[in-house]
């Protein structure tokens, strides 16, 4: 699946959610940048601009965006599917 563009994840750092969403983008070799929302004032005007409620967010490219830990939407949104 061609997801031109970046990924950027939004997460924060007292959020299990975050971290289980950067080991998964890591087991699925996803090059992304991690902006933290509770560390850095511009990342969190972008989230709030993405109607972002709660962390993780992912956004990739300008039109597909996970919101939440969903690892199977994550998973076929890079193109693996598993049964």
């Amino acid at each position: 699946m061609d997801n031109s563009g970046e990924a950027v994840l939004y997460g924060s750092d007292d959020s299990r959610d975050s971290t289980a969403m950067v080991d998964l983008l890591n087991e699925l070799g996803v090059q992304f940048e991690y902006r933290c929302v509770s560390h850095d004032p511009a990342a969190m005007r972008e989230f709030e601009q993405l109607d972002g409620e709660s962390v993780p967010l992912l956004r990739m490219g300008h039109n597909s965006i996970v919101r939440g830990f969903d690892r199977i939407k994550v998973q076929q949104m890079f193109g693996w599917v598993g049964c």
